[in-house]
């Protein structure tokens, strides 16, 4: 089982709007990055952030990967014992603010969806 969570999501506004919007919804600030599976990063006491935007995956298990080109990664230092329940707040924030379609997912297997 990996050690973090990831919310993907779909939204029509610009790369970098998203990012600020992700960074000021969550109250965490983001830097560019230029790390290969990150275009920004943020950080907690608890947690890393990776946020990038676009992935390699195609629609499986009835989650709509390819409707999703943003992804936030979501790991701790406790080695998991953190990831999920933080994942799942910042989820909610997300999800206020019109991101749609939105999926939490542990290990490409859905852990929460976004509904109507």
């Amino acid at each position: 089982m990996p050690n973090y969570v990831e919310i993907y999501f779909g939204s029509i506004e610009d790369r970098g709007r998203v990012a600020d919007q992700v960074s000021s919804a969550l109250g965490i600030p983001f830097a560019p990055s230029d790390k290969p599976y990150a275009d920004y990063l943020g950080r907690t006491d608890d947690l890393a952030l990776d946020f990038k935007v676009g992935h390699e995956l195609e629609d499986d298990a009835g989650i709509p990967f390819e409707a999703m080109p943003y992804v936030l990664t979501v790991r701790d230092f406790q080695r998991g014992q953190l990831d999920e329940p933080a994942a799942r707040k910042m989820f909610a924030e997300l999800e206020g603010l019109g991101y749609r379609p939105m999926y939490l997912v542990r290990g490409l297997q859905e852990i929460l969806q976004f509904s109507d």
